[in-house]
């Protein structure tokens, strides 16, 4: 064989892998973007300006408020203001509590989309708005920077991270065994696991089919980072697997109050029955102490807006 030919057929496996290689993004995109769309009932955009500004509120309804009237109120009044509703989920169970705030027991989340910073600073000095969230017992918003092109790369990146587990030979993380727990677990511990388990499980009518975790993260110290990285790629790994993972990343923006916080992590995990079985797995269980931060706030929610 001549050396060009040998040349030829190299360019032609190397082109042919590119190919093969962006035919696999490509889907893999596509597969995050249905099921956002149609299981998750996520209206963000594939593609939006680095201009747009997004804002989470979290709401507490006050008494006798319903649920689904007091949100979709909130989301009528966002989206009046010339805002897109991206997101709205009723929470299931308050999971961990910021030290930087109330340990409040908020009801629903709704994460917004506006044009701009500007835009949405006009929108919450509007009457219309500010009426709205008084309706409730108390809200609370964080802004959040939410990078195209970081957010874009998110399945993509799980592709990768698929890929080299299959190349080591790792061994399917699921289905999950459950976990045996040694004597000694403290009581608290235990009642913690039990309670968010029991308000998962109370969830079943909108969160069946999809479960999606708000992550309000400030990061610790160095040796608390590393950590929490570790614990962050195994998660990531069986995320990967499953074809789940992060739909919104963004850096933290204060806009009420002092609390301050790193990053905002919004996160698709399959059904409340999916996330009681993981919390209660020995996959979980055995990495789950690396999760190591400076403040957090988690609450898992599911999703509103088909309901509204």
């Amino acid at each position: 064989m001549g050396a060009t030919t040998h040349m030829k057929i190299l360019l032609w496996t190397a082109s042919l892998l590119i190919v093969v290689v962006l035919l696999a993004a490509a889907a893999q995109t596509f597969r995050y973007l249905r099921t956002r769309r149609d299981v998750v009932a996520d209206r963000q955009e594939l593609f939006y300006s680095s201009s747009v500004f997004h804002v989470v509120t979290l709401v507490e309804l006050a008494p006798g408020q319903g649920l689904l009237p007091g949100v979709s109120r909130l989301v009528e009044a966002i989206e009046e203001q010339g805002a897109k509703a991206i997101y709205a989920g009723k929470v299931a169970v308050n999971a961990l509590y910021s030290k930087q705030l109330p340990e409040v027991e908020w009801d629903a989340y709704v994460l917004a989309q506006y044009p701009s910073r500007a835009a949405y600073d006009a929108s919450a000095a509007d009457p219309a708005y500010q009426e709205a969230r008084e309706s409730f017992a108390r809200s609370y918003a964080m802004g959040m920077q939410r990078p195209a092109v970081l957010n874009l790369g998110v399945p993509i990146g799980l592709l990768g991270v698929r890929a080299a587990d299959i190349v080591r030979g790792r061994p399917p993380r699921y289905p999950f065994e459950p976990a045996v727990l040694p004597e000694d677990v403290p009581e608290e511990m235990l009642a913690r696991r039990d309670q968010l388990v029991r308000g998962l499980l109370a969830n079943r009518e909108y969160g069946s089919e999809a479960l999606v975790v708000f992550n309000f993260i400030k990061e610790g110290s160095e040796e608390e980072r590393a950590a929490n990285a570790g614990y962050g790629r195994t998660m990531l790994g069986m995320m990967a697997e499953l074809g789940i993972g992060p739909m919104h990343i963004g850096r933290a923006v204060t806009l009420e109050g002092d609390a301050e916080f790193d990053n905002i992590a919004i996160v698709y995990y399959p059904g409340v029955e999916f996330f009681a079985e993981m919390v209660q797995s020995s996959f979980y269980t055995s990495i789950s102490g690396g999760k190591q931060l400076g403040d957090t706030l988690v609450s898992p929610t599911v999703p509103l807006l088909p309901h509204l």
